[in-house]
């Protein structure tokens, strides 16, 4: 059975993976695969974009090995976290994490994850915590978006209440001046039937759903891909949902999260493929690997009916070598029933995950992210863009 992955939003949605929307958690959780606690993660510095430093294998600190009930009995190994930037209406962002006490507020603690925002399809690597303890601790994400220079050189807790605070202030201003309007019994400047002109705050902050105490060190190389539309004030077009989802308004965003564990299943002569599909809205796809037109080439098909959410196959895909891809003539083609087939080149797509030629005997996992597939990038939007991240980052 497949192992889907559906999309966290915000509230209500959060139930689907197990995870935590604010400080309330379940640390044996059915949706997550109940993978054993195998000690803490090291100490060590954040990852940042394209870097990773060593966590312990599973096994270590004294405790005891084991599949851990993974659906593919796979072996655990080293824990290792990678994030995805797919947030649709965001040109680039800033992570951070906090804790979560029993009862309690949020925590930010230490700075954001990555020394420069992450452009949209750019990843980083969390190898290790430091600040943080994922055994015990509950973890929450936060994603910052917008002017991000006036959040430059500041630890997250002053960054998340900066953001906070900048669109307390938008919101406060719109109230002021929807109440004049009315007072004034006429339709407000720039605005329809009474309503003031919106204005975008400089800047925006959402949170994603908490990971449980000990959800991160189960010896898997896990994947969370940011996703959807963060909204707000100014954040709305009369195509939103085709880019943002569907029940998607700038008061009612479809931000959240696509999680799960990646396989490591390897072949020493063929390179280990999984997909993620991580645009709400785009159905279900096939990817194939596909070369030029008139081409001799073989047309590979990587995975089928990818729902939403779903990282597909599992296990891993390994079939085929390096060399069958081909990827300097190549491309990645998308194809689903909301519209026309989708493709970029092998390469553009190494570049966006800033990795280098796959390697036989390695893994990784393809990511859509964006809007429905054939649309473009707007004032308010991204475009869609397939990006690609290893299993085990080196």
């Amino acid at each position: 059975m497949r192992m889907v992955r559906a999309r966290i939003r915000l509230l209500a949605w959060v139930a689907a993976l197990g995870l935590c929307a604010a400080s309330a958690c379940e640390t044996d959780h059915d949706a997550l695969e109940k993978m054993p606690n195998q000690g803490p993660i090291a100490a060590g510095s954040g990852g940042h974009a394209g870097t990773s430093t060593q966590m312990p294998t599973a096994g270590s600190s004294g405790t005891s090995g084991g599949t851990g009930g993974h659906p593919d009995d796979e072996p655990p190994g080293a824990s290792v976290l990678t994030i995805v930037h797919g947030v649709v209406d965001a040109p680039s962002i800033a992570l951070c994490l906090a804790t979560v006490a029993d009862g309690g507020a949020p925590a930010p603690f230490g700075k954001p994850l990555s020394d420069a925002p992450l452009d949209f399809g750019q990843s980083l690597v969390l190898s290790a915590i430091d600040g943080a303890d994922p055994a015990n601790d509950v973890i929450q994400p936060f994603v910052i978006a917008g002017e991000l220079e006036f959040v430059s050189g500041l630890d997250c807790a002053g960054a998340i209440a900066l953001a906070q605070t900048e669109e307390a202030a938008v919101a406060s201003a719109e109230t002021a001046a929807a109440g004049a309007s009315a007072g004034e019994g006429g339709a407000g400047e720039g605005g329809a039937g009474g309503a003031p002109p919106e204005v975008q705050a400089r800047l925006r902050v959402r949170a994603l759903p908490a990971f449980p105490a000990g959800t991160l060190n189960g010896g898997r190389s896990y994947l969370l891909v940011a996703l959807g539309c963060m909204g707000g004030s100014g954040y709305d077009a009369s195509n939103a949902e085709a880019y943002c989802g569907a029940g998607y308004s700038e008061t009612a965003p479809t931000f959240g999260a696509a999680f799960a564990a990646m396989s490591r299943a390897t072949s020493s002569g063929g390179v280990g493929l999984q997909v993620m599909q991580a645009s709400l809205a785009t159905d279900s796809i096939r990817v194939d690997s596909a070369p030029p037109p008139l081409s001799p080439d073989q047309r590979i098909t990587i995975a089928t009916g990818v729902a939403e959410g779903e990282l597909w196959p599992r296990p891993a895909y390994i079939d085929h070598s390096a060399a069958d891809y081909d990827v300097s003539t190549t491309g990645l083609e998308i194809t689903s029933q909301v519209s026309r087939p989708f493709s970029q080149s092998w390469l553009d797509v190494l570049a966006r995950g800033a990795i280098g030629m796959p390697a036989d005997g390695s893994n990784y996992t393809i990511v859509l992210i964006g809007p429905r597939t054939d649309l473009t990038n707007t004032a308010l939007w991204n475009a869609p863009a397939i990006t690609i991240v290893p299993v085990d980052p080196k």
